[in-house]
């Protein structure tokens, strides 16, 4: 008799955790539409797997498992690709901002020092460049990094050189 009463109980516990989750009113219905802020996590989850490629490029060329040829042409494609990356964020984020503020910090502020290496000051009209060592931010006039003392204007002749 004790056997049936511990086989009705835990046939009871097994249909409660199988049906429970389907009776629970409004939740399963927000987890299954995706959030502005969870398409955003997994674009920059993107961006950052595209700058540790780059990474691991730079690094093949340096250890010569890599041709400059392919180096040039790999780091262009992948630059391109976060470029895309780069600009679906910015379409989430401008509709997020249309929507309601978002209580996150700026993405502009966190995607711009890591993207600096890809734009000048000249290409977006800006009156600020980021240190592509520091991530600082400094005027466009500015010919040294005020943080860390880095040459600005080297770093962006050599990204124009590698863009061409």
């Amino acid at each position: 008799m004790l056997g049936y009463v511990i086989i009705f109980v835990l046939v009871i516990g097994a249909a409660y955790w199988i049906i429970h989750p389907l009776l629970r009113e409004g939740d399963h219905q927000d987890d299954l539409t995706p959030q502005a802020g969870d398409n955003l996590k997994k674009l920059k989850s993107k961006k950052d797997g595209v700058y540790a490629a780059i990474k691991e490029l730079e690094f093949d060329l340096s250890m010569g498992k890599l041709s400059e040829e392919d180096f040039k042409i790999l780091k262009r494609q992948y630059i391109q690709e976060a470029a895309g990356y780069m600009e679906e964020m910015d379409k989430l984020e401008s509709l997020q901002t249309t929507v309601a503020k978002p209580t996150e910090p700026d993405i502009e502020e966190e995607i711009e020092p890591r993207f600096s290496t890809l734009r000048t000051h000249k290409s977006t009209k800006r009156k600020y460049i980021y240190c592509t060592s520091c991530g600082k931010k400094a005027t466009a006039e500015s010919q040294l990094c005020a943080a860390c003392g880095s040459n600005l204007k080297m770093h962006a002749k050599n990204d124009l050189q590698e863009e061409n």
